[in-house]
């Protein structure tokens, strides 16, 4: 529990709410790992991510890391990120194509 509470304080955190619901969140932590981003789909291409990242990306120094999936590989290399290997994880026996990616800063 202690190195749950430990690892959640290394982060740097964001939601968006809207009208009370959530429609956006993302998080980064102290490395520059960023690790989820997310926008509710009714919410996407309105600038959320955008301004979600952002605001994650000036939370931290250095380089910036991600694990991108296909669907996401296009906005992160809109913003500079560059594909340092695809990779396959896999997830409940199913096998999905990601992308690590970074932003040399």
């Amino acid at each position: 529990m202690k190195a749950n509470l430990e690892k959640k304080r290394t982060y740097e955190k964001i939601s968006l709410f809207i009208a009370m619901s959530l429609v956006g969140f993302g998080d980064i932590d102290k490395t520059g790992y960023l690790d989820r981003l997310f926008v509710h789909a009714d919410y996407q291409r309105k600038g959320i991510a955008t301004a979600i990242c952002n605001q994650l990306e000036q939370a931290v120094q250095g380089n910036i890391t991600t694990d991108a999936s296909i669907t996401a590989k296009p906005f992160f290399e809109k913003r500079d990120y560059k594909i340092v290997k695809e990779q396959q994880v896999e997830r409940q026996g199913i096998f999905l194509t990601n992308y690590m990616m970074i932003k040399e800063r």
